[in-house]
C-alpha cells in the first residue's frame, strides 16, 4: 500500500513538473508577442494622455489667459498696452496667435516688433521693441519725428509729443522711405545718442552721398551708409582730438583714411 501511494505521489509530481515546464515554454515562446502588446498599450496610453492634455489646453478655460504682462516698453505706457490686449483674456493660451496680438497692437505706432511668450497655466507675456526717433522730417509746414524706416512717430510740438525727446537732427533726404532717406536713417542710428544731439542736419541726395552738418557749423562728408558704426567712432575721436584746431570739415567716407580741413 505504501508503495502504491509512493507511486501515485511520483506520478503527481511528474505531472505537476510537466505542466510547469509546459507553461514556462509557452511564456518563453510568447514573450515577444506579449512585449509587443505591452508596448502598444503603453504607446496608446501616452497618445491618449497627450490628446487629453491638448484638449484641456485648447478647448477648456483651465489654461486660458488670465494675466497679461508687457515688457520692453520705454515711451509706451504699459497699462495702455495691457488694456489694448485685454480682449485676449479668457482665450485658451494655445489659441492666442501672433495675428491676434498684432491686430490689437496696430494702434501703437511706436511698436516696431514684438515677441509672444505663453507661460502655462494662464500668463501671456508680450515683449515689445519700440521704434527709435532719429530725426525730424520737414513737410507741410511742420516737423514730424520719424524713425530710421521713415515711419512718422508724432508731430514735433503736437499733442502726442512726449516733450522729453533729445535734440534731433533735420533729415533732408527726399521722400520718406526712399533709398536716400533709408541711408540717412542708418547713419542717424549709428550715431551715439549724445553725439546725435550735436548734429543739426543729415543731408542725403542718394544712398551713396550722405553729409552731416553739426550745430557748430562744421561739415562732415559721410559717403554711403556702409560701415556707419566705424565712421561714427572715427568722427567722434577726430572731433575730440581736434577740438581747438579750427577744423571746419571732416571726411570719414573712408574711415581708415579720414581727412580734416
Amino acid at each position: 500500500m505504501a508503495s502504491e501511494n509512493g507511486g501515485l505521489a511520483a506520478v503527481w509530481r511528474a505531472a505537476f513538473a510537466r505542466r510547469r515546464h509546459d507553461r514556462a515554454e509557452v511564456r518563453r515562446f510568447t514573450r515577444r508577442r506579449r512585449n509587443r502588446r505591452r508596448g502598444w498599450l503603453i504607446g496608446l496610453s501616452a497618445v491618449g494622455l497627450l490628446i487629453a492634455f491638448v484638449a484641456v489646453a485648447v478647448f477648456t478655460p483651465v489654461m486660458s489667459v488670465r494675466t497679461i504682462e508687457v515688457q520692453g516698453t520705454n515711451r509706451l505706457d504699459d497699462a495702455e498696452v495691457v488694456a489694448a490686449l485685454a480682449p485676449l483674456e479668457g482665450t485658451p493660451l494655445a489659441q492666442v496667435s501672433n495675428d491676434d496680438v498684432e491686430a490689437l497692437l496696430s494702434e501703437f505706432v511706436l511698436v516696431q516688433s514684438y515677441t509672444v511668450q505663453r507661460t502655462p497655466p494662464s500668463t501671456l507675456v508680450v515683449r515689445v521693441t519700440e521704434r527709435e526717433p532719429i530725426g525730424r522730417y520737414q513737410a507741410g509746414g511742420g516737423d514730424s519725428v520719424v524713425d530710421a524706416a521713415g515711419v512718422v512717430l508724432w508731430e514735433f510740438g503736437g499733442e502726442d509729443d512726449p516733450g522729453d525727446t533729445p535734440q534731433l537732427p533735420i533729415i533732408d533726404a527726399g521722400a520718406l522711405g526712399s533709398e536716400a532717406f533709408l541711408a540717412a536713417g542708418r547713419v542717424a542710428l549709428a550715431l551715439p545718442d549724445e553725439f546725435r544731439a550735436e548734429v543739426a542736419e543729415i543731408h542725403a541726395t542718394s544712398a551713396e552721398n550722405v553729409e552731416l552738418t553739426l550745430t557748430s557749423g562744421v561739415q562732415v562728408t559721410w559717403g554711403s551708409a556702409e560701415h556707419s558704426q566705424r565712421k561714427a567712432q572715427v568722427l567722434v575721436a577726430l572731433i575730440e582730438a581736434t577740438a581747438d584746431s579750427g577744423v571746419t570739415s571732416y571726411d570719414v567716407s573712408s574711415p581708415d583714411t579720414p581727412v580734416t580741413r
